[in-house]
């Protein structure tokens, strides 16, 4: 489907969204502060501050018939979870440090 977000309709969600994920890894991390580093799992190649953000990413897996997310973009106060997760990593600086993006990529745009 080729559609566009109304950012009016998601402003208020998208800006909760930001500060949501922003306060978790601030809060993750004052956890660790006061326990300890967590070790990796096993079989996965991935630091316990890049589960954070996979984990939190999960949270908004979801599959939509094509007719629900044209109503939800046309009508929705929130985004479709792909965007809810595309939108606040790529704003987050947290996020770009823990998994080295590149300035200019997708996930640490220059703008």
């Amino acid at each position: 489907m080729d559609a566009t977000l109304n950012g009016i309709n998601t402003q208020g969600e998208n800006i909760a969204d930001n500060g949501g994920i922003k306060e978790a890894y601030l809060a993750y991390n004052k956890w660790i502060k006061r326990n300890k580093a967590e070790a990796k799992l096993p079989g996965l190649n991935y630091t316990p501050n890049q589960m954070f953000w996979i984990s939190a990413a999960n949270t908004w897996c979801a599959k939509y018939r094509p007719e629900s997310l044209k109503l939800r973009i046309l009508t929705g106060y929130h985004s479709p979870g792909h965007f809810r997760v595309i939108g606040p990593f790529s704003n987050s600086d947290d996020f770009v440090k823990d998994f080295n993006c590149p300035v200019g990529s997708k996930m640490n745009p220059k703008k």
